[in-house]
């Protein structure tokens, strides 16, 4: 798996999460309104010259999605899911993430991925969700936490109890925040958290 999989997932959480916390468009309305009102030709808005994210089913996998809790710290955490056809075109054509499948005795109709965030001021919190159906525990979790260290996605990883269950942390490998990683794998599925202790307990507390 290489390490665009894993950011990707963080940056579509986080593109998720600031929709979420600014409703779409309302600058841009806002900046129409006020040229229409002047008699002026509404400018297009920049959003609408950006290149559009492409279109895919985010209900993929609802039973994945509903296993996160609806609140974290009183924020909303929205959620959504999406099958492996829908992740592997998001990605792209990718090898190595081939290779992942192939070590779990996976292939793509397997797979499945939640993912959200959630903005508060200067504190964000992203989380993901991967099901590979069919693959055992502890496979699941080796190969994972390998591919992600080979790809320079976490580093450092080391083994601690949160909120009564057993997962990996580490530092953000930026350095930039004082977030960490968390990695948690329960039966078929591997949930990828990035957070504040806080923030990722009282989501442990609500996973499986």
């Amino acid at each position: 798996m290489k390490r665009t999989t894993l950011v990707l997932l963080t940056l579509v959480a986080l593109f998720v999460a600031a929709c979420a916390s600014d409703p779409a468009g309302s600058s841009a309305s806002q900046s129409a309104v006020t040229q229409e009102s002047e008699g002026a030709t509404p400018e297009p808005a920049e959003s609408e010259s950006a290149v559009a994210f492409p279109s895919f089913d985010l209900n993929g996998d609802p039973e994945l999605a509903g296993r996160f809790p609806d609140t974290v710290g009183g924020q909303p955490l929205l959620v959504q899911s999406f099958r492996g056809d829908a992740f592997m075109d998001m990605s792209g054509s990718d090898p190595s993430f081939q290779a992942f499948l192939d070590s779990v005795g996976a292939d793509m109709e397997d797979v499945s991925v939640a993912f959200g965030g959630s903005v508060s001021g200067e504190s964000v919190l992203s989380v993901s969700a991967f099901r590979v159906v069919g693959a055992s525990e502890d496979q699941l979790e080796r190969e994972f936490i390998a591919a992600s260290e080979e790809a320079g996605d976490v580093s450092g990883l080391t083994q601690t109890s949160l909120a009564g269950k057993d997962v990996w942390t580490a530092s953000d490998p930026s350095g930039a925040t004082e977030m960490s990683i968390y990695i948690y794998t329960k039966d078929d599925t591997v949930y990828f958290l990035t957070g504040t202790e806080e923030q990722v307990a009282e989501i442990l507390e609500a996973l499986p």
